[in-house]
């Protein structure tokens, strides 16, 4: 009787407060009931905002009920919807917000902003299910977003929320190996990755050597990887861009959230300052998972140390007249001790500063500026060799985007970037009183981009939408320099250096420039079907300089210089979606093509750290990916996740004009990261008083590495004589996780508790083959060598106040 009785009341309460809400019913009126028939369908478009923080609102319902279709808003907080002429009855909706509805009267194109007040009506929790149509009708392709509840529920490495790893389980995103730093994505390198925080770029993304990622999801927002079309908004890289985003505190109340973890915990303390229009975020994470590393089965690995923290810092400022302020702050530091061996540590500073102003229903735009800094630090601990090595990188970034939505059919983004990039010189220093190294400092490069871009998605009719951008980009390398001149028609080395010119501080030595076209486009087949298709032309004028399968911290970050060109990359795309089932089953197939240029390399056994003469150890080369990736996903109902599998392959290819600048005989070879076969597969299930049960399984095919074929004397030495590059793989990779969700367990507390078990069968995975011999005479034995090899239980309480 009880349960009857507040149910019972639950849904009184939502009758009286949807009567009310219809009582305030808004009455707009787009076009002109004269004006010609534009069609079947009509599209309107709009932004939706808070106007208790005057931000975007993202994942926003719009409703038109008797037509039961609708869409969601953006990470923009944007949204198109295409209704047949005439009068409309729409709602607006999200949890914690006021429901809107408008008597829409449509007679042509034009756009409907709409602003949301906080709720008046406090509830426990509202589940809203409905199917999107974004898988076949936005017109960008190969774009992935994954909501913080989507990745809570996935199961985690010692009980870790993670952005980067849930990325790696989406068709396209891959990585070398465990404990591999970064990602890579459709045949392309890590630091072919543009990773954005709140704007401002990110040179590592990972702790630990790629066990955690850098972001901490109680105070991150939302993230989206474009990994296909790239808005033309963005620059500098040539794979994809992850933009991640965090959220601003609470402007009325105090509230404090977190976790408490066997290997790291997390705490975030949101609220307002001047109640209603300024307000601050904290949110900090620190790592002490030294422990976990005595279960890994390497003597070297147990005998390590690996330790991190991180730390954010948000102010936001309302403004009466629909414009905020925003600063930002974040901080992390890492520290890794490889046994007796050596050791790393590395820190990220990011400041960034935004102002955000909707000047009316047309117009808005966006100002923000931002400091980045990296350092990393390599040091031996003992004996006469004992030293540190440190490098870095600064930069100074400015960028202005102006948003102008003309019509229905027409949303125009204009904008500029500056980003200025300091190379931080490289240090050597001896270590105690016993070390017999000598100091050392090699200067870093310094470089200007600049970038101005037009893009305007265009509304032909219901069935052809076309996404057209257009960015040129501007790239000054300048003094002061020490530039090495060598002798033409021979190999670069020490000793053919001819002369040498000196470059003052800010005079310019070398510049390079061009267009970075961008095309997407989506016909609709059906009501439930698409084709799109796309082009982008990206330019990358820095790079990370590392001959290693895996980004380590101390590889430095090396702008385009007199001899090095930047990359260049064309890619093509083309697929076909399809939802079922009331938009809850999306389904897509997508082939991608990629042709690099100037894509860098290195010469065998080259010397990268403390190089005066680095383009002595560079080539300069082509590469090629392609593959087809399908995708099979479930949205709602108890059981929800999907099914992927992607074949991708990716070549480079260096034909000097010596043979001393040449690999493979001048042949194509598999890149490190070249891995033809994927398979992912998440599910999750929910379970009573909001649990949840989630597993996941990955395959893919081993990377390529270059093996021991032959061997043959020498004055009693065993010399071997390895195959050609990359031409051998590595044992294929698999892993099966499962995690389990209690919920509510402290009555009247919003928490939860998570049990999960990484790589169940303890399967000790390959990382990487290399050869060891114990003695000249002998012929070198491959090893094996993995990383984790164990099964990794966690234990995480996650609550919320």
């Amino acid at each position: 009787m009880f349960r009857f009785l507040l149910l019972f009341s639950f849904i009184l309460t939502l009758a009286i407060g949807s009567i009310s809400a219809q009582d305030a019913v808004k009455k707009v009126t787009i076009g002109n009931p004269n004006s010609p028939d534009f069609g079947a369908e009509i599209p309107i478009k709009g932004k939706v905002v808070s106007l208790v923080d005057k931000e975007p609102v993202i994942g926003a319902v719009i409703e038109v009920p008797y037509l039961k279709t609708g869409t969601i808003t953006d990470v923009n907080g944007r949204y198109t919807l295409r209704l047949p002429q005439g009068d409309h009855r729409l709602v607006f909706r999200y949890l914690g917000l006021e429901d809107v509805y408008v008597d829409l009267q449509l007679y042509s194109p034009g756009f409907l902003h709409m602003g949301m007040t906080e709720s008046s009506i406090n509830l426990d929790e509202i589940v809203i299910e409905a199917g999107s149509e974004d898988n076949f009708k936005e017109v960008v392709s190969g774009v992935e977003r994954l909501t913080l509840k989507d990745i809570k529920e996935l199961p985690s490495f010692l009980g870790e929320v993670d952005v980067v790893k849930s990325l790696l389980m989406l068709p396209g995103v891959s990585t070398v190996g465990e404990g591999a730093s970064g990602f890579n994505v459709r045949g392309g390198r890590v630091d072919q990755n543009l990773v954005l925080l709140n704007g401002g770029q990110l040179f590592n993304s990972s702790h630990v050597l790629g066990f955690f990622s850098a972001f901490n999801p109680d105070v991150t927002d939302d993230f989206t990887l474009y990994k296909g079309n790239v808005p033309s908004k963005f620059g500098g890289r040539l794979s994809s861009v992850l933009d991640v985003n965090t959220r601003t505190g609470d402007m009325d109340e105090l509230q404090i959230q977190g976790g408490l973890g066997i290997a790291s915990s997390r705490l975030a303390i949101e609220g307002p300052i001047n109640k209603g229009k300024t307000s601050f975020l904290v949110g900090g994470r620190m790592a002490y998972s030294d422990w976990f590393l005595n279960f890994i089965k390497n003597t070297d690995v147990r005998n390590s140390e690996a330790n991190f923290y991180d730390g954010n810092v948000v102010i936001s400022h309302a403004f009466k007249d629909a414009n905020t302020l925003t600063a930002s702050y974040y901080r992390s530091y890492d520290k890794l001790n490889f046994a007796d061996d050596f050791g790393f540590d590395w820190s990220t500073d990011l400041a960034s500063i935004k102002w955000s102003n909707v000047i009316n229903q047309q117009f808005s735009f966006t100002t923000s500026a931002h400091y980045g800094g990296y350092r990393s630090t390599l040091f031996d601990p003992e004996g006469f060799d004992a030293a540190e090595v440190s490098n870095g990188i600064d930069y100074w970034q400015f960028d202005q985007n102006f948003d102008y939505i003309l019509s229905g059919m027409h949303t125009l983004l204009v904008g500029f970037d500056i980003v200025d990039y300091q190379g931080i010189p490289e240090v050597r220093s001896p270590l105690g009183g016993e070390s017999n190294v000598l100091p050392k400092e090699v200067a870093k490069d310094r470089g200007r981009e600049y970038g101005v871009y037009i893009g305007d998605e265009v509304t032909f009719n219901r069935n052809l939408s076309v996404n057209l951008g257009l960015r040129y980009s501007y790239f000054q390398h300048y003094g002061p320099k020490e530039l090495f001149g060598y002798e033409e028609g021979t190999p670069r080395n020490i000793s053919t250096i001819i002369d040498t010119t000196y470059y003052d501080k800010g005079e310019a030595i070398k510049s390079f420039s061009g267009l970075e076209p961008r095309l997407a486009l989506r016909y609709q087949l059906s009501e439930m079907s698409s084709i799109k298709m796309s082009y982008n032309r990206m330019r990358q004028y820095i790079h990370l300089i590392s001959n290693s399968a895996a980004a380590s911290p101390i590889d430095v970050w090396q702008v385009s210089n007199f001899y090095l060109d930047p990359q260049v990359a064309d890619s093509y795309s083309i697929g076909y979606f399809r939802n079922f089932q009331n938009n809850t089953v999306e389904s897509s197939v997508e082939f991608y093509y990629k042709d690099i240029k100037s894509l860098v390399e290195y010469k065998d056994f080259a010397e990268l750290l403390l190089n005066p003469h680095l383009e002595t150890e560079l080539l300069s080369g082509i590469g090629k990916a392609y593959g087809a990736e399908l995708y099979l996903k479930k949205t709602s109902g108890f059981w929800t996740g999907w099914l992927s599998y992607e074949y991708s392959r990716s070549f480079i290819q260096v034909a000097g004009p010596t043979p001393e600048e040449t690999i493979n005989d001048g042949e194509w070879f598999p890149a490190n990261y070249d891995k033809p076969h994927t398979i992912n597969f998440v599910a999750k299930r929910k379970l009573w008083n909001g649990g949840s049960f989630g597993t996941n399984f990955t395959y893919n095919t081993g990377r390529p590495f270059t093996a021991l074929e032959s061997n043959y004397e020498s004055d009693g030495t065993t010399v071997p004589q390895f195959s050609d590059r990359n031409a051998y793989r590595i044992p294929d990779y698999w892993r099966l996780d499962i995690s389990f969700t209690i919920g509510n367990v402290i009555n009247k507390l919003d928490d939860n508790l998570n049990f999960s078990i990484y790589n169940v069968f303890g399967r000790r995975n390959a990382y990487s083959v290399f050869y060891r011999r114990e003695s000249p005479s002998l012929i070198p034995k491959p090893f094996k060598l993995s990383v984790l090899g164990s099964a990794f239980p966690s234990i995480t309480y996650n609550f919320k106040i």
